[in-house]
């Protein structure tokens, strides 16, 4: 139970955190280390592409 607790409390931290922007996270550098596809000029991923397997751009 008290486990439930903890963790409970630590969600609640992490969310406040982000919330009240105590934690930034940079989504391309968190991206590119899972060895995901970004776009690095901010335009928008197609999904559709990226389930598909085609990598070329417009």
């Amino acid at each position: 139970m008290l486990r439930l607790l903890l963790l409970g409390l630590l969600l609640v931290g992490i969310a406040t955190g982000l919330r009240q922007q105590w934690l930034v996270l940079d989504w391309t550098r968190m991206l590119n280390d899972l060895g995901m596809p970004f776009a690095e000029d901010g335009k928008p991923i197609d999904f559709n592409r990226l389930i598909m397997g085609v990598q070329e751009l417009d």
